[in-house]
């Protein structure tokens, strides 16, 4: 592939001169990178550049360098080339949309924070509309993703683009129609869970829905009860010490699953709305 694309752009070359072969060569590359050759589009960026250090291209050509690099998974190496191109290219109409793939990096690495921080600064540098409205829409998710659903809403609220009912829009528009009526959700308190379990064994599994659970520990808490009350009626107080050792083990672990369980529900009702959201949203 590479050997082909190398014959074709010296005969585009040698046929057309400089200019029309630059500008042959540059269509050819953003051929092969809409096409989703995104090596091969690569290869013939630089190529260009190699041939034509000076071509009015160049912002372009590293841009869709680094975005090649992203798109094949390698995000260290984009997120280099990224930060160079701020660097190499100041006044670039691409630094903008550089500055933005570096905060959708942040957000692929998990590292929502950084990626708002990222976002933020670009919104208060930005005057393209299209940039500020991608901004906003990732700025939205960081916060869908950190469960902040009020601060999603209000990003996704200012989405906004030249064209009106524009699919980017309306997406933004949907998720957050969606986030208001399905937020907030509803929690199970771990504090509450703990302190049922903690007056009647079971009662906090219950309480968050998980009821075979509950059933195993209360079977348990009233036979430990059982056992103790039976030794001290008979008087085996060795006995009594022993069986409140252990069953005092089961009773405190009974109090720290009834929390554990309500925060698994939460984080589980968090997980079906980002999912949900996902889905909708076709990310």
């Amino acid at each position: 592939m590479a050997t082909a694309s190398l014959l074709i752009s010296l005969i585009i070359f040698a046929a057309d001169g400089v200019t029309e072969g630059t500008i042959q060569q540059y269509r050819y590359a953003e051929k092969l990178f809409e096409s989703g050759d995104y090596q091969a589009a690569r290869l013939e960026y630089k190529r260009l550049l190699f041939y034509r250090p000076d071509t009015e291209f160049k912002d372009i050509a590293d841009y869709r360098i680094a975005q090649s690099y992203y798109y094949q998974n390698q995000p260290e190496r984009a997120e280099h080339l990224f930060r160079e191109f701020l660097v190499v290219h100041p006044n670039s109409d691409f630094r903008l949309r550089s500055q933005l793939m570096i905060g959708q990096l942040h957000f692929d690495a998990g590292k929502y924070s950084l990626a708002r921080t990222t976002l933020f600064e670009l919104l208060h540098s930005s005057a393209d509309t299209d940039v500020m409205a991608a901004a906003h829409y990732l700025r939205g998710w960081c916060y869908v993703y950190t469960t902040d659903w009020d601060k999603a809403i209000a990003e996704l609220r200012r989405v906004d683009t030249p064209q009106t009912d524009t699919p980017h829009q309306k997406n933004a528009r949907q998720l957050a129609d969606t986030l208001l009526e399905q937020t907030p959700l509803l929690h199970k308190s771990p504090q509450i869970a703990g302190w049922l379990s903690t007056v009647v064994p079971g009662s906090g599994q219950f309480y968050v829905g998980r009821v075979k659970e509950g059933v195993l520990a209360a079977v348990l808490g009233g036979t430990f009860i059982y056992l103790v009350a039976d030794a001290i009626r008979e008087r085996r107080y060795v006995d009594c010490a022993g069986i409140s050792l252990i069953g005092w083990q089961f009773y405190w672990g009974n109090r720290i699953n009834a929390q554990r369980f309500a925060s698994e529900y939460n984080s589980h009702r968090e997980r079906e709305l980002i999912e949900a959201l996902k889905k909708s949203s076709g990310r």
